[in-house]
């Protein structure tokens, strides 16, 4: 994995756009010594905490897919990520941050549009996601290690990173597995969100003790597909 990750930072490093020469800081001939240093333009700008080995995930590629369980049954869709990038040090993840846009979510199981679009609605509303407030949930990784190939759960990454829907942030653990095609390096994992951590608590047996089979499990599961483009 080093050396595609490698490959990865050089590639990314050489298409940043060239710095634009007319915001260059003027040098007096006694500061000769000192390099002009160019502004970048602010279109391509990273934000400022960025590092210079930053590399920019393929958002259009990258795939975000959720379940939800209930005893009666469970419904599944997508999520947009709007924005992704992930931070190197030589060739060792070292950090990165995910924006998701929650307007975005969006049931694909239910057949009927109508029924569909209910469910879409109900997912955005205060009972769930409440994304008039909160239109974004944020992953920040804050740690990276490798895993034994004996824990059996075919993963072989584990990232430690801060989850932050409706505003309230909480630790969470992303097992993870790294697969190559000739254009792009891809991280595919999945993990399991307790949605009452965030205050999510409708229809959830944990807090409310007479719904029968109208139970709606705390858990749902979030499986990623994340591209980052080599050439």
């Amino acid at each position: 994995m080093g050396n595609y990750l490698s490959i990865i930072l050089v590639l990314a490093l050489f298409s940043c756009q060239k710095l634009s020469s007319k915001k260059e800081k003027e040098v007096t001939e006694t500061q000769s010594t000192i390099s002009q240093v160019p502004a970048v333009d602010k279109e391509f700008t990273p934000p400022t905490e960025l590092q210079a080995d930053t590399i920019w995930v393929d958002i259009q590629q990258s795939q975000i897919k959720w379940i939800g369980r209930k005893i009666t049954g469970e419904h599944s869709g997508t999520l947009s990520l709007e924005e992704g990038w992930i931070t190197m040090n030589d060739s060792t993840l070292i950090g990165g941050e995910f924006i998701f846009d929650m307007t975005s979510i969006k049931n694909t199981d239910i057949e009927s549009p109508d029924w569909s679009l209910k469910l879409d609605n109900h997912l955005k509303s205060s009972d769930f996601f409440n994304v008039d407030s909160f239109p974004k949930a944020i992953l920040e990784i804050k740690k990276n290690k490798s895993i034994s190939e004996e824990n059996n759960s075919g993963f072989t990454y584990l990232v430690s990173a801060d989850l932050t829907i409706r505003g309230i942030t909480h630790e969470i653990s992303l097992p993870y597995q790294i697969e190559k095609s000739d254009s792009t390096l891809s991280a595919i994992g999945r993990v399991d969100v307790d949605r009452t951590l965030y205050n999510i608590k409708y229809k959830s047996g944990t807090y409310f003790f007479d719904l029968g089979d109208k139970i709606i499990y705390d858990d749902f599961t979030i499986n990623f597909t994340v591209h980052t483009i080599l050439n």
